[in-house]
């Protein structure tokens, strides 16, 4: 697939995604270590409750960076638990397939989904042992950062250059869990990144669900992220 323009952004769908795998593996695998415990934490702001499992998830994989770095399907199961809790898949299906939802079958709207599903457990899952101890500090949340069932967490990751780089989630509020529809890297919002590419194949395939679902990888080179677009 060709590269795209996004924002002051070079996009190529098809290049390893080694900056999106070293910070968003980390970063998604502490917000569901956070989700399996939420029932006894359901009271805690989204902001508290993320800082705390950022420091479990990270001595999680110091103390199994061998096996995790060692075996690939440990490293997957590991990252697919920790997904299932943290992400709602069906949310985000139809948010990144976008106008083209309403036109797909049931069976192709789940069929993507798991598509979906394993490209991000894959891209996850081979960048969980790049994490070598950065320093990752969530944020305060500001007052504006919670609206009723919706939330926004931000975070710094600091990269090799010692430069933070902003991360944003933003939630939703489902009972009483919070969970991820979607993620800004330095302002590069992955959420709208996708529904491009789907809508790019889309086109590509002269509106073929089936060659898109077949084609699908989460996999976004975002090496021009860290330089701030420059």
């Amino acid at each position: 697939m060709r590269a795209r323009w996004l924002n002051g952004y070079w996009l190529n769908m098809q290049l390893p995604a080694t900056l999106w795998q070293r910070m968003a593996a980390i970063a998604v695998l502490s917000l569901g270590t956070m989700m399996a415990s939420m029932p006894a934490q359901a009271a805690t702001p989204p902001d508290e409750v993320i800082r705390g499992a950022v420091e479990r998830m990270t001595q999680r994989i110091d103390a199994e960076r061998a096996k995790l770095a060692g075996d690939p399907a440990y490293a997957r199961k590991v990252v697919n638990e920790e997904l299932d809790d943290l992400v709602d898949f069906r949310r985000i299906t139809r948010l990144v397939m976008g106008d083209h939802f309403a036109a797909a079958s049931r069976d192709q709207r789940n069929r993507f989904m798991e598509r979906f599903r394993r490209s991000m457990v894959q891209t996850y899952a081979a960048g969980v042992t790049m994490y070598e101890g950065q320093p990752i500090t969530v944020l305060p949340l500001a007052e504006e950062d919670v609206r009723g069932d919706r939330a926004r967490v931000q975070m710094e990751f600091s990269t090799e250059s010692g430069r933070p780089m902003p991360i944003a989630y933003t939630m939703f509020k489902d009972g009483e869990a919070w969970k991820v529809d979607n993620v800004i890297v330095n302002g590069l919002n992955l959420g709208r990144v996708f529904r491009m590419q789907f809508d790019q194949a889309m086109r590509q395939h002269a509106g073929d669900i089936d060659k898109v679902i077949a084609g699908w990888s989460t996999e976004v080179d975002i090496e021009e992220a860290a330089a701030g677009g420059n």
